[in-house]
């Protein structure tokens, strides 16, 4: 599959978009761009190799170091690639009529968009403390006149963003959850 050649490429993707960020993927691999590393800003780590086709699907939550977690999914044909803030990212093979999914029904995807909505709720409730201790923070400099008075309330605001994005996808995983319930 590799040929040696190193290409990176910037692709921010979202929570809620896993699923097209997956069918990048495929098509990457497709033009003999095979992924081998990826961050949490989206700087993806290809290696260039012969086009294949081949399935990417993240999973979330499980500890890339579990020994069971690992031989699951190699047991079922699929290769780790890379982890990013608790996705691990698998490649498998694709082949002519066969599943390339790594959870086969409904339950196994709503547990697993279950446990990104926990995800998000937790870094959705980290947000408010902060929110509120910057714009009290902000809040006292302006009383007294502080040149800095400024950067606490743009903190809190940029929390605020946060705030609203992490709500943004909730809604969109629970949409997802709602939607696979009703299949």
């Amino acid at each position: 599959m590799e040929n040696g050649t190193v290409v990176r490429k910037f692709k921010l993707w979202f929570v809620w978009q896993d699923e097209k960020h997956e069918q990048w993927l495929q098509r990457m691999a497709a033009q003999g761009l095979h992924l081998r590393d990826t961050n949490c800003i989206g700087l993806h780590t290809f290696v260039r190799g012969a086009p294949a086709d081949v399935a990417y699907r993240w999973d979330v939550g499980r500890q890339r170091r579990d020994p069971e977690y690992m031989q699951l999914f190699q047991d079922a044909g699929w290769e780790y690639v890379a982890s990013t803030m608790g996705w691990h990212c698998w490649r498998k093979t694709r082949k002519a009529g066969a599943v390339m999914e790594i959870f086969t029904d409904n339950a196994g995807r709503i547990r697993k968009y279950r446990t990104v909505l926990r995800l998000l709720a937790l870094a959705m409730v980290a947000q408010v403390p902060s929110i509120w201790i910057n714009f009290r923070n902000s809040r006292e400099l302006l009383a007294r006149k502080a040149d800095i008075a400024a950067f606490p309330a743009a903190t809190a605001w940029l929390n605020v963003a946060v705030l609203l994005l992490l709500l943004y996808a909730i809604a969109r995983i629970g949409s997802r959850v709602r939607n696979l319930k009703r299949a």
